[in-house]
C-alpha cells in the first residue's frame, strides 16, 4: 500500500469512529474526541496538547491552620523561627480557612479533610489570579476545567501543589490543584518561578 492510499485507509476509519474509541489499528481518535483535539488546552486544534501528566509542583502556598505538618515538612516557608506566618509575603501565599471545620481539634480522617477542603475554598471566594476560583467549581473532586484535580488545601494535608504526575491520568494538568503534605517525593517537584520588578 502507497502513503497516499494508506492515508485515505486512515481517514475512512476515522470517519466511523464513535464515542472516544480509538481504532484498533494506530490509535486513531476523531478530531471532537477526548483524545482528538479536544485534548487541546483552548479545546480546538489551535490549542497546546499534552500538558497533563509528568509531576506534581510544590509551591509556596499553604493554610496557616496550625497543623503540625507546617512545621514538620514546611518550616521554612511557613515559619520564622518558632512563629507560623499567617499573612502572605512576596515569597509566599497564605490562602484562607475555615477555622470552624479547619483547625487542630479535628481528627485526621478524609472525611474531615474533605469538609474542610469545602469551607476552605468557599473562604477564598474572592482571591482571584491563581487559577483556582477562575477555573474549578469545589474545594473536592475533579471540578477544574477538563475534569482536573480540585482538591483545596486543609487539616493535615496544608500545602498546595499543582500540576499531576502520569499515574493520575486525565484528571492532571496545568489548572489541576490538590493538597498534601508536601514530604519529598520521586514525583514531585518544583519550578523556580523569576518575577521582574519595576
Amino acid at each position: 500500500m502507497t502513503d497516499g492510499e494508506e492515508t485515505i485507509v486512515k481517514i475512512e476509519e476515522i470517519k466511523t469512529l464513535s464515542g472516544n474509541i480509538a481504532t484498533v489499528t494506530g490509535n486513531i481518535y476523531a478530531w471532537n474526541q477526548k483524545g482528538g483535539i479536544v485534548a487541546s488546552s483552548t479545546r480546538n486544534i489551535t490549542g497546546v496538547y499534552d500538558l497533563s501528566g509528568g509531576t506534581w509542583e510544590r509551591t509556596a502556598s499553604y493554610v496557616a491552620n496550625g497543623h503540625e505538618n507546617l512545621q514538620e515538612y514546611g518550616a521554612s516557608v511557613a515559619y520564622n523561627g518558632d512563629i507560623l506566618k499567617e499573612m502572605s509575603t512576596k515569597y509566599t501565599m497564605v490562602y484562607p480557612h475555615d477555622s470552624t471545620v479547619d483547625n487542630n481539634t479535628k481528627e485526621d480522617t478524609e472525611e474531615n479533610l474533605n469538609a474542610a477542603s469545602n469551607a476552605n475554598y468557599a473562604k477564598n471566594l474572592k482571591i482571584y489570579g491563581d487559577a483556582i476560583r477562575e477555573t474549578s467549581e469545589t474545594g473536592t473532586g475533579t471540578s477544574s476545567w477538563q475534569e482536573d484535580y480540585s482538591d483545596y488545601v486543609a487539616l493535615y494535608n496544608p500545602f498546595m501543589i499543582r500540576g499531576g504526575d502520569l499515574w493520575n491520568n486525565s484528571h492532571t494538568g496545568r489548572l489541576s490543584f490538590h493538597y498534601s503534605k508536601t514530604r519529598g517525593r520521586y514525583n514531585d517537584g518544583f519550578r523556580p518561578v523569576v518575577v521582574p520588578t519595576l
